[in-house]
């Protein structure tokens, strides 16, 4: 076949209905394969940080765990909680609850698409969940990725087809605004920005200036973030430290290319976004050509407003630790995705349709990639294990000075990890490895052979006695120090 003659193939207008049916063909295919590598890699997906400690919480408590009010976490936990309920191994825990990740989004993507009948946002969510994510595959409970499944939802809502749905008017309100209130609510803060940049494009792109719903969602999610800030400066968590940067949000912007997260993201963008953000701006091109000067503008004024907040949210980062920083970014896969999806969706052509799949598998291609960090961590983790624990000694306390965080990121949630990692090879192998912080004294409680170290923010919260026996059998005796000059 000539050069000429395959452009003329791929150049080939497609039927709708064939069109939208390889949408949808497409997107089984991105989240059966995501599905498999939820379970091939499951102790890369819940050993590690939040994912470990959520873990951990649903085994423990045999409940939900649910931070901060979001309650979009809730749907993800209810496989794991069944399977604990039932008595299931610990293997089996791990493996549903790293499934119920992407069957979450999955169902989603079948709402979208047969419930909504939008093919196209079918492809746009399997694309915002891999054209700016990366490491945060690895961490799956995170509540800023789970969002993006909302918001995908809402976007299906505002693209459905009115003329098939016809309700009484307060039915479209209250859907679309409980959609939107699902997000803002339920989700995580951060996600109101990606909720503030689909009902923009869409009062753009319709010219629905006066559309009374569009400004009542604008209007919630506004409302919702307000909300989410002042509780969150009322609990003085971690996140309120985030938000509190916001302060001096134009002291940063004024001189960002100073900050280490600016050269981190400049990272990102010069080793994993290169061919994405290319393929943006090339559709981003394509609409200023048609002279759709105010949706272009709007959309890359979009994209500097979220790596702005990005930068921001951030501003305190001075090592290349990227689990949290990687969620965040994951949002600028949803500016990327949707005018990609909205221009090459109109074509209806062979080579939109190649382009796409080129860049699903792009994304999923780097995503597989990143769980080379996750083993090796876990590697350093057993390797730690295997030279210090003996038959007598199964619960170690190493000190923080000896954390390597350039190749382990973080320590708080070793202790849960490491019972984990151990235990999968039977409950009888149960060891634990407790990194002890610099201002925190646990002597008087290292006197109790009962004792077990779990997470540093609350290092007695889980007891001994009370772990799940056909799951964790931790031997009772005192802490052996591997780091006796400490």
């Amino acid at each position: 076949m000539s050069l000429a003659q395959s452009w003329s193939f791929f150049n080939k207008e497609i039927e709708i209905h064939r069109y939208d049916r390889a949408l949808v063909i497409i997107g089984h295919v991105f989240f059966g394969l995501q599905l498999i590598m939820s379970l091939i890699y499951y102790k890369e997906r819940l050993l590690s940080f939040d994912a470990a400690n959520y873990t951990f919480q649903l085994i423990y408590f045999e409940d939900f765990y649910i931070g901060h009010d979001r309650w979009i976490s809730a749907p993800t936990q209810l496989l794991p909680l069944l399977a604990i309920k039932l008595g299931a191994s610990l293997k089996v825990i791990l493996m549903s609850y790293s499934a119920s990740f992407i069957l979450f989004y999955y169902v989603l993507f079948n709402l979208m698409v047969y419930g909504l009948r939008q093919a196209r946002v079918g492809v746009f969510l399997a694309l915002s969940l891999c054209l700016a994510m990366r490491y945060k595959f690895y961490g799956p409970v995170g509540e800023v990725i789970l969002s993006i499944g909302m918001v995908g939802l809402l976007q299906a809502w505002l693209w459905r087809e009115r003329a098939d749905f016809s309700w009484p008017a307060w039915v479209h309100w209250s859907l679309g605004l409980g959609i939107t209130a699902m997000i803002v609510f339920a989700g995580h803060p951060f996600a109101a920005l990606a909720v503030f940049y689909l009902l923009g494009f869409e009062m753009i792109a319709q010219r629905r200036w006066k559309d009374g719903q569009t400004w009542a969602m604008i209007a919630l999610a506004l409302v919702g973030y307000g909300r989410k800030y002042i509780s969150l400066q009322a609990e003085g968590s971690y996140e309120a430290g985030q938000m509190d940067n916001l302060q001096e949000s134009f002291a940063m912007l004024s001189q960002f290319n100073t900050y280490y997260v600016f050269d981190r993201i400049s990272w990102f963008f010069e080793t994993e976004y290169a061919f994405p953000f290319a393929i943006f701006l090339i559709v981003v091109g394509v609409l200023c050509w048609k002279r759709h000067w105010l949706l272009a503008l709007f959309i890359l004024a979009s994209h500097l407003a979220m790596l702005a907040a990005i930068m921001i949210a951030f501003a305190y980062l001075n090592d290349p630790i990227y689990i949290l920083l990687d969620g965040y970014l994951s949002h600028l896969g949803i500016i990327w995705s949707l005018p990609i999806v909205y221009v090459f969706c109109q074509e209806k052509k062979w080579w939109s349709l190649a382009l796409l799949v080129i860049l699903l598998g792009f994304g999923l291609d780097r995503i597989h990639e990143k769980k080379a960090f996750f083993q090796e961590r876990l590697g350093l983790l057993e390797g730690l294990l295997e030279t210090n624990v003996t038959t007598q000694d199964r619960k170690l306390l190493h000190h923080i000075d000896h954390f390597d965080w350039g190749k382990m990121w973080m320590p708080w949630a070793v202790g849960v990890e490491t019972l984990m990692l151990t235990a999968l090879e039977g409950p009888e192998s149960a060891a634990t490895l407790y990194f002890k912080q610099h201002l925190q004294d646990e002597d008087d409680q290292l006197q109790d052979p009962n004792l077990f170290l779990g997470v540093h923010y609350s290092p007695f919260i889980f007891e001994s006695d009370s772990l799940p026996k056909h799951l964790f059998q931790l031997k009772k005796g005192l802490y052996k120090r591997i780091d006796p000059g400490k």
